[in-house]
């Protein structure tokens, strides 16, 4: 029974903490992937596509929106244990 807990315990650890790290990670890289991009192409317009500059943006668009979501939940789950901790 102890091993099925663990599991258990290691996933829901994993999934606060890993998953919200993996996405701002996603974002930053993105975000730096898109500036670098933009600021080379406005230097060498042949370097980067078009198409290339719109997949940058793209990514920091959608890992914006990932990295949002998993952040909010995480800190609206701490927010509600502070506050069941508080009326205890």
């Amino acid at each position: 029974m102890e091993s099925s807990e663990t599991i258990v315990a290691f996933l829901v650890v994993f999934g606060f903490f890993a998953l919200p790290a993996a996405a701002v990670i996603w974002f930053i890289v993105s975000l730096v992937g898109h500036i670098v991009v933009k600021s080379r192409r406005r230097q060498d317009p042949e370097r980067y596509t078009e198409t290339q500059q719109r997949a940058w943006r793209r990514s920091l668009i959608a890992s914006a929106i990932v990295a949002a979501v998993l952040v909010a939940f995480c800190v609206g789950i701490v927010l509600l244990l502070v506050q069941a901790v508080a009326h205890m």
